[in-house]
């Protein structure tokens, strides 16, 4: 993998030398690093919550990453990058919509019980935090879980 050097890349690039593997580093590195810088800019949460929030993150993003890839190595190897984006394109917009939904619904009794007991949410607390962080891993986990299970029904291109 290059990390620096664009000329390098560029020249492999336009040589063909460019492997899907190589390919699939770029975007799995890609995807852990978004994941770790992420986790860290959030605000009013303990050192721990942040580090096991980026630590499961990561661990799911990698498991996840590479079973997919592998499971489209397991069909046929071809098109990885564009059956893995337009997946999770469609995949997570079809989350997001289940998620607002969901969100809508469970914010009003949250928005009463709040008004009536004088809680404020943005103020620092270690048990939201904890499950906020639980709500986020299975979030990650049931997306990778839906788009392997969506390759896994994927037929070979003849």
């Amino acid at each position: 993998m290059i990390w620096f050097d664009i000329k390098k890349l560029e020249d492999k690039i336009s040589k063909k030398e460019l492997t899907d593997k190589d390919g699939f580093n770029y975007v799995l590195a890609y995807f852990v690093f978004s994941v770790i810088v992420l986790s860290f800019i959030t605000k009013d949460t303990s050192v721990w919550i942040k580090f096991f929030e980026c630590a499961i993150s990561v661990i799911i993003t990698v498991w996840g990453l590479k079973t997919v890839y592998e499971v489209n190595n397991d069909i046929d190897g071809k098109d990885f990058f564009k059956r893995f984006f337009a997946i999770n394109w469609v995949i997570g917009m079809r989350i997001l919509v289940v998620t607002l939904i969901f969100a809508f619904i469970i914010s009003i009794p949250i928005g009463i019980i709040s008004i009536q007991n004088g809680i404020n949410y943005n103020d620092p607390n270690p048990i939201k935090d904890i499950i906020m962080l639980v709500l986020g891993a299975m979030y990650n986990l049931i997306c990778y879980l839906l788009i392997i299970n969506s390759f896994r029904r994927l037929k070979p291109i003849m």
